[in-house]
């Protein structure tokens, strides 16, 4: 006689205590009365998922009783244990175990470090995503113990079974491994423990407890085996089990996945190129790897080239990832049907975004959540699942793997318009937090209606910080923007990050970004918006791109837009860059012009920022003419005013003021006011640091340096060079000037004159 499954004593429980016949359930759930009838005796043990579904509906179960509901649906049934014989198999140590060396190296220094005391050694716990390899780890772990002489009692714990293993039935499996144990079973677990204690205390041995479901299965367990070397294996990380020591298992180090292939594929001719793309196809995942090594492996007419031209398919690449009995895409689900409704939905949706990590506000975003915490918890149990990796602080990444699961587990839950409207809600999540972090750096900036979408920022310094770690995420979201035609949404977005980008220049975009938002001014027919992004384009050809003729050509561009527009502000701007450009390529008397017409149309407009800008570039122009009293006079004007302002410590006045000192430096270095330098260097170096700007701070103790050394401060300028040095880091193209500096000045000592370690410096 057919027993019930677990299934079917839970849905018969579940009917009779709502009080329904078969006949009833079946009319409100739309399943037939045979179909219920077979899912309750066990005649049945595999329903379809709408079955589950419409089931579910008709006993009107909540979604934590719906969750239970599924994964009872989804269990696979677990072989009853046997009276007599061992309690489980151990499996195989592989012949082509490959890699994790230092992992291992970790486990055996915890199994043998020292103990808390005599009869107190700590259990290892290894955990870690699907597919990792935690089981092939442990046991070669034990292979490699220098105390593996000892027989080894192993148990798989069956984590995902509806109904795990009670830890008495754990410890009478275990009892049943002793060499001459008894086989009765015991009827507690204190006389388990007795049992335990006395046979190996006298023949010690190791254990292996595989596929743990939860703490509460082995933490008596643990209590019993104390002073015995314990592993245990589980995708959760066990977080409540006090007195442990932890492994978690991350992917393989990609020259160990390339060594792993070697060893599944000896008849490969590729190349290591062709191999660690598949390796990074795969994740650098061991299941992965194996399967597509034994796929090409057990094909004698495949090569690795023919499995990558399909694998480049990403949709196509978990279908691919079958060998036989060995699935990738099985391993998750196991993982996946143990999620909850809520959380399911979660890691479906955080399949959509893109990039190596994403922070816990985005992945809210992609809930349409307001819920932070509630979250942040599910990424936590995403996490403690393996299937989501924790990178610090709230940075998650989704390997590609993963990422392919989920989505198409999504597309098998909601349609493609769905999707779209979905994706499209980030897109505008991030664009509308990037209007807002950029307007910490934008004087009186009115939010649009963009920026008043996304989230906010409590400090400059933390859209700062959200600028440059969600760059992966922004970026691709703006230029999909640009392409779908969202024409106001990118002029905002870049206007809003004009004066952020003058403290980030390194990014190393911003002549692509700025010509994306050009190109949408000039859709929208808006010549105010063009003049203002060709002359941030302008910029970028200066600083960036360092295509100063470029520049020139597309500042003239700006000013006629300003011009067409009627907006004196632009047209100082354009004025402003046409002088910076030429100033740059020494064609002073095209520079001065366009300095004295950008003071004029800044003066018209009352636009102080650009006018002090303006000032600063006559000075500069006097400066590289050899008036260097006259630049001086100017230069320190307009620093005095800057500070005086209101807005002397806002971004733009900081930047402002560091341009002014820039400026004076130089002049008095050449007038041989030293002491005069060294105090404006000072300065300088302190607004560069305000405003965390380490390309700043390096270019302004290039020329400290210089002046230090011209003032006989030998010792302060090798310190101020050891100061760059850290910052610049090693190996970085430009360390060679201050440790050559440093070097001049350590051997020679401060110079009469300034020789070669000031031209130097």
């Amino acid at each position: 006689m057919t027993e019930p499954s677990p299934f079917g004593l839970l849905l018969r429980s579940l009917r009779v205590g709502h009080n329904l016949t078969l006949e009833a359930l079946a009319a409100q759930s739309g399943v037939s009365v045979r179909t219920i009838g077979d899912l309750e005796r066990g005649a049945s043990t595999s329903p379809q998922r709408r079955t589950v579904d419409a089931l579910a509906d008709g006993l009107g179960l909540d979604a934590a009783d719906q969750h239970a509901f599924l994964r009872a649906a989804r269990a696979r049934p677990r072989a009853a244990l046997a009276p007599d014989g061992p309690g489980a198999i151990s499996p195989h140590r592989v012949f082509d175990f490959s890699g994790r060396d230092a992992e291992i190296d970790e486990a055996l220094e915890i199994l043998h470090g020292p103990r808390a005391s005599d009869t107190q050694r700590p259990a290892l716990i290894i955990s870690g995503a699907p597919g990792i390899g935690k089981t092939t780890v442990a046991i070669e772990i034990l292979e490699r113990d220098r105390s593996s002489g000892r027989p080894a009692v192993f148990l798989g714990l069956d984590g995902f079974s509806s109904s795990p293993l009670s830890a008495l039935q754990v410890m009478t499996a275990m009892l049943r491994q002793l060499p001459g144990a008894e086989q009765k079973p015991p009827a507690d677990l204190g006389e388990a423990r007795a049992r335990w204690r006395a046979a190996v205390d006298i023949a010690p041995v190791t254990v292996l407890l595989d596929n743990v479901a939860n703490e509460a299965q082995i933490r008596p367990i643990l209590s019993i085996c104390a002073g015995d070397v314990v592993v245990v294996t589980s995708r959760r990380s066990l977080a409540g089990l006090e007195g442990v020591r932890r492994l978690r298992l991350g992917p393989l180090r990609r020259e160990e996945s390339i060594a792993f292939l070697h060893r599944l594929i000896p008849q490969a001719a590729s190349g290591e190129d062709a191999l660690g793309e598949v390796a990074g196809l795969c994740d650098d995942i061991p299941l992965a790897l194996r399967v597509v090594g034994n796929r090409i492996a057990s094909r004698p007419a495949w090569t690795v080239d023919d499995l990558l031209g399909r694998m480049r398919t990403s949709e196509d690449r978990l279908r691919l990832l079958v060998a036989g009995d060995l699935a990738v895409e099985a391993a998750i689900s196991l993982s996946y049907d143990e999620l909850d409704p809520r959380t399911a939905a979660l890691f479906r949706w955080i399949s959509l975004i893109d990039g190596r990590t994403f922070g816990a506000h985005l992945a809210a975003a992609a809930v349409r959540s307001s819920d932070l915490a509630e979250v942040e918890s599910r990424l936590d149990d995403l996490t403690d699942l393996g299937m989501l990796e924790a990178r610090g602080g709230d940075r998650y990444r989704l390997h590609d793997l993963m990422r392919l699961f989920g989505r198409s587990k999504l597309r098998a839950s909601v349609g493609p318009d769905e999707i779209a409207r979905r994706g499209d809600h980030i897109r505008s999540w991030l664009l509308g937090t990037l209007e807002r972090a950029g307007a910490w750096y934008e004087p009186q900036r009115e939010p649009t209606a963009l920026g008043r979408t996304g989230r906010g920022f409590t400090s400059a310094e933390a859209a700062a910080a959200w600028i440059r770690t969600e760059a992966e995420h922004w970026w691709p979201a703006y230029t999909e923007a640009a392409e779908v035609g969202e024409d106001e949404t990118v002029c905002d977005v870049a206007d809003a990050l004009h004066w952020y980008s003058d403290i980030w220049m390194t990014w190393g975009n911003w002549h692509r970004f700025y010509s994306l938002a050009a190109s949408a001014a000039e859709s929208l027919g808006d010549p105010a918006k063009e003049a203002a992004q060709l002359g941030y384009v302008a910029w970028a050809e200066i600083v960036e791109v360092g295509d100063r003729e470029k520049a020139v050509v597309t500042a003239r561009a700006a000013l006629a837009a300003a011009m067409r527009a009627g907006d004196v502000a632009q047209q100082g701007w354009a004025h402003y860059y046409i002088g910076w450009a030429s100033w740059t390529l020494d064609r002073l008397v095209e520079a001065d012009a366009a300095a004295v017409a950008a003071i004029d149309a800044f003066t018209d407009a009352q636009e102080t920022t650009g006018s002090e800008n303006a000032q600063l570039l006559s000075s500069l122009i006097k400066s590289k003419r050899g008036q260097f009293l006259e630049s001086i006079e100017e230069a320190e004007a307009a620093l005095a005013r800057v500070r005086s302002a209101a807005t002397a410590d806002s971004v733009t006045g900081v930047i402002t003021q560091y341009a002014a000192c820039l400026e004076l430096i130089d002049a008095y270095s050449a007038v041989g006011r030293h002491e005069d330098a060294m105090r404006i260097g000072e300065q300088g170096l302190a607004l560069a640091r305000a405003l965390k700007d380490d390309t700043r701070v390096l270019l302004m103790m290039r020329r400290h340096i210089r002046v230090l050394i011209q003032a006989g401060e030998g010792e302060a300028a090798i310190a101020e060079a050891d100061e760059a040095l850290r910052l610049l880091g090693p190996g970085s193209s430009e360390a060679f000037i201050f440790a050559r500096v440093r070097r001049e000045v350590s051997l020679i000592g401060t110079p009469e004159s300034p020789g070669a370690a000031t031209a130097s410096a």
